[in-house]
C-alpha cells in the first residue's frame, strides 16, 4: 500500500470541518484548569522533543480505570467504562478517540478534537494521523511494553497492526516508561483530587462500622461502605478487595454472603475516585473484639508506619526505605512473648489516574522502581505488611511527599476500628 501524502492530508483537514470540534456547555463535574492542561501537555511534550518524536498515541485500553489512564491523562476525558485513545501531536490539536464522542463535548474542557470510535479505534486514530506531519519520522506509543502492572504491555495487536499497514515508513517508538516519568510527580490539583478521595474513603469505612454487628449479612457491611463511596461523589468502578473471619487470610474481589459472627476482623482495601483519582484506605475493623494477638500486631504495624514514613523524603531511594521496614520491624518486634517472630515488609504504590509508578509489593516489583530516588509530588499508598505466623495486618494511608516530607492525605485512626450494639 503506498505511504499517504502528509501534506494533502493536512489540506483536506483545514478544509473538512469537524462536527465535534467546537465548545459544549459543561455538565457538574470535577474539573482541572487550563494551567494544569499546559503543564501537562508541556511536561509530555518536552519529553518527547527529547526523543525526537513526532506525535503520540494512547492506545484504548480495556474498559478500566488503570489502563485507561494515560489518555485520560492527556485529554480529561474517561470515567466510569469509558474506552478511550487518543493521538497527541509535538505540536497542535490532541485529538480524542471514543464510542458516542459527542457526550464528551459535556464532560471536560480540555479537548475538542473528537473523534467517533465506532467499531474501530484504529481507524478514527488514523484519521487525525493522515492529517499531520511527521519530519522525524518517529511516534510514540504508550503500552508497548513494561507498563505499570501490565509487563506486556496493554497496546492491542489490532490497533496496532491497523496503524502500522496503513501508515507505512515510519519508526514506532516505545514512550511508556517517559510517560510513566511524567506522571508519577503529581501536581497541588492532582493531590486535592486525592484528598478528596481519601476523605471519601474515611466515610466509607465509618459508615461501614456503624453497621456492623453479628447476624449482619457481609455484603451489607461491603454494600453499605459502597454506597458512601457513590453518594460522596465517587467515580465507579473502583477497586475493593475485601475479606472478613476470626482469622482472615487472603482478601477476595468481593464480600462473601455469610453472616457476619462477632470476633471477625476485617482486612480490606477501599479505594474512592474522585474525579478519577484513585486513593486507597487499608483500615482494619472488627465485629466486637478481635482475637488479641491482632491488636499487639496492629500496635506494632503502627509504631512501624510511623517511625519508616519519617523516612520517606525526598532524595532518599526506595531501597533503601525497603530496607528501613524491614530493620526497623527487627528492632521493636519484642524476641519473647506473643509476638516474638513477627516480621514487616514494605508495600507501597502510586495513587492516581491508575497505574501510577511506583509499585512495590513483594516479589514480581521492578528493579528500577527499587531504585528510584522519591521526590517532591510522589503519591502512593503507604502500607507495610506485619505477618506472624497464620496472622496478618496491615494499614495504609494514601500519602503525598512535600519537599519536607511524607503527609497522610486520610484522617483515619491508627488503630483496630471496633463496632460494638
Amino acid at each position: 500500500m503506498p505511504q499517504p501524502d502528509y501534506d494533502i492530508g493536512v489540506q483536506e483537514s483545514l478544509e473538512r470541518p469537524n462536527v465535534y470540534r467546537r465548545a459544549g456547555n459543561l455538565q457538574a463535574y470535577p474539573y482541572f484548569s487550563l494551567e494544569e492542561r499546559e503543564r501537562r501537555w508541556g511536561l509530555v511534550r518536552d519529553a518527547m522533543y527529547a526523543a525526537e518524536i513526532d506525535c503520540l498515541v494512547v492506545p484504548p485500553g480495556p474498559a478500566d480505570t488503570w489502563w485507561g489512564a494515560s489518555a485520560r491523562y492527556l485529554t480529561h476525558v474517561g470515567g466510569g467504562d469509558a474506552e478511550v485513545a487518543a493521538v497527541f501531536p509535538v505540536a497542535g490539536e490532541p485529538a480524542v478517540v471514543a464510542r458516542q464522542v459527542e457526550r464528551w463535548l459535556l464532560a471536560q474542557p480540555w479537548c475538542t478534537d473528537l473523534r467517533e470510535a465506532g467499531r474501530s479505534y484504529g481507524a478514527a486514530a488514523l484519521s487525525k494521523l493522515r492529517e499531520l506531519r511527521f519530519p522525524n519520522r518517529r511516534i510514540g506509543v504508550v503500552g508497548l511494553r513494561d507498563y505499570v502492572r501490565a509487563p506486556e504491555g496493554t497496546a492491542g495487536y489490532g490497533f496496532m497492526k491497523t496503524l502500522t499497514t496503513e501508515i507505512r515508513g515510519l519508526e514506532w517508538i516505545d514512550f511508556t516508561r517517559e510517560m510513566e516519568e511524567v506522571r508519577i510527580v503529581k501536581s497541588a490539583e492532582e493531590i486535592a483530587f486525592l484528598e478528596k478521595s481519601m476523605e471519601i474513603v474515611n466515610a466509607a469505612y465509618d459508615a461501614a462500622v456503624s453497621v456492623l454487628r453479628p447476624r449482619v449479612k457481609d455484603y451489607y457491611v461491603w454494600g453499605t461502605a459502597v454506597e458512601t463511596i457513590c453518594r460522596m461523589g465517587s467515580e465507579i468502578p473502583v477497586h475493593q478487595h475485601w475479606i472478613g473471619d476470626h482469622r482472615p487470610r487472603l482478601t477476595l474481589t468481593r464480600p462473601t454472603f455469610r453472616d457476619v459472627q462477632e470476633g471477625w476482623l476485617f482486612i480490606s482495601e477501599v479505594e474512592a475516585a474522585w474525579g478519577g483519582y484513585h486513593a486507597q484506605g487499608d483500615q482494619p475493623f472488627a465485629c466486637g473484639e478481635p482475637d488479641p494477638l491482632y491488636r499487639d500486631l496492629m500496635r506494632l504495624e503502627i509504631d512501624v508506619w510511623n517511625e519508616t514514613l519519617r523516612q520517606v523524603k525526598p532524595g532518599v531511594v526506595v531501597r533503601e526505605l525497603q530496607d528501613a521496614v524491614a530493620a526497623t520491624a527487627r528492632r521493636l518486634t519484642p524476641s519473647t512473648g506473643r509476638l516474638a517472630g513477627a516480621a514487616c515488609s514494605i508495600v507501597m504504590h502510586g495513587r492516581g489516574l491508575g497505574s501510577d509508578a511506583p509499585i512495590i509489593t513483594g516479589p514480581g516489583t521492578r528493579e528500577r522502581d527499587l531504585e528510584r530516588v522519591v521526590a517532591p509530588g510522589w503519591c502512593f499508598v503507604y502500607k507495610p505488611l506485619t505477618r506472624l505466623g497464620g496472622y496478618h495486618i496491615s494499614w495504609g494511608d494514601t500519602v503525598a511527599v512535600t519537599e519536607t516530607g511524607a503527609r497522610r492525605l486520610g484522617n483515619a485512626p491508627q488503630e483496630i476500628m471496633i463496632a460494638r450494639w
